[in-house]
C-alpha cells in the first residue's frame, strides 16, 4: 500500500512537471511567434513609407546640390561676362584714342603735304613770272612793220597768251594796284610823288605787277608809285581844303 501510494505521488509530480513543461513550451512558442510575426508586420507596413521618405530626401538632397551646381556655374558666367566687359570697353577706349592719334597724324599730313606743294608751286611759278614781264615789255615795245614782224609778234603773245591761262588755272591771280590804297603786306613802294589824280596815300603807277595765289597768299609782291599828295592849282600839293582858301582869299 506504501508503495503504490508513493508511486502515485511520483506520478502526479511528472504531471505536474509536464504542464509545467508543456505551459513553458507554450509561452515559448508564443513569443517566438510573436517575434516572428513583428518584423513581417513591420515589414510590411513600415518598410514602403520608410522607403519613400529616403528616397525624397535623395532626390531632394541631389536637387539641392544641382540647384547649388548651376547658381554656381551662373555666377561664373557674371563674373566672366563683367571682366570681358571690362576688357571691351578697355579696347574701345585704346581703338578711339588709337584713331584719333591716326587722323591728326592724317590731318597733320596733308597740311603739311599742301604747304609743302603751294611752297614749291610758289617756287615754280615765281621763276616763271619774270618770262611773263619780259613778254609784256616786248608787247609794249615792240610795234611790228613787216608782215614777217607782225607773224613773229603773234606767234611770241600767242605764248604769253598760253602762259597767262596757264598761271590763272593754276590759282595765279594779277592784283589791281592803281588807285588803291598802299598796303605794305601786298605793294612795295619804290616812289613817292605828288600826283594830279590821287590822294596822298594812294597808288599812282604800277611798276612791276605783283601777283597772288588762290588763297589770297602774296606770291610777289607790286612795285608800285605813291602818290604823296593831290597837286593844287600852282603846281604844289596843296589839300582841296587849302585850294578853297587861296581861291576865297584871291577873291578878297
Amino acid at each position: 500500500m506504501i508503495e503504490e501510494e508513493n508511486q502515485l505521488n511520483s506520478d502526479d509530480l511528472i504531471d505536474e512537471d509536464d504542464e509545467v513543461l508543456e505551459s513553458r513550451l507554450q509561452q515559448l512558442a508564443t513569443e517566438e511567434l510573436n517575434q516572428d510575426s513583428s518584423p513581417e508586420v513591420s515589414q510590411t507596413e513600415v518598410s514602403p513609407a520608410s522607403a519613400a521618405a529616403s528616397e525624397t530626401k535623395s532626390e531632394a538632397s541631389k536637387a539641392n546640390a544641382a540647384a547649388a551646381a548651376t547658381l554656381e556655374k551662373i555666377n561664373n558666367l557674371i563674373a566672366e561676362s563683367t571682366s570681358l566687359r571690362e576688357q571691351l570697353d578697355d579696347r574701345k577706349q585704346q581703338y578711339l584714342r588709337l584713331y584719333a592719334d591716326f587722323e591728326n597724324f592724317r590731318k597733320r599730313t596733308e597740311r603739311d603735304k599742301e604747304e609743302q606743294e603751294g611752297t614749291i608751286t610758289g617756287k615754280i611759278l615765281k621763276k616763271i613770272l619774270p618770262v611773263v614781264d619780259d613778254f609784256e615789255r616786248a608787247q609794249l615795245q615792240i610795234s611790228p612793220k613787216t608782215d614777217g614782224e607782225a607773224s613773229i609778234h603773234k606767234s611770241y603773245q600767242s605764248v604769253y597768251k598760253q602762259l597767262l591761262k596757264c598761271l590763272k588755272e593754276t590759282g595765279v591771280a594779277r592784283m589791281e594796284c592803281i588807285g588803291q590804297d598802299f598796303d605794305p603786306n601786298f605793294h612795295e613802294a619804290i616812289m613817292q610823288e605828288p600826283s594830279p589824280d590821287y590822294e596822298e596815300g594812294l597808288i599812282t603807277e604800277e611798276l612791276r605787277p605783283g601777283y597772288l595765289v588762290s588763297d589770297d597768299r602774296v606770291l610777289r609782291h607790286a612795285l608800285v608809285k605813291v602818290s604823296s599828295g593831290k597837286i593844287g592849282g600852282d603846281g604844289n600839293p596843296a589839300s582841296a581844303d587849302n585850294a578853297s582858301e587861296n581861291a576865297s582869299s584871291e577873291a578878297n
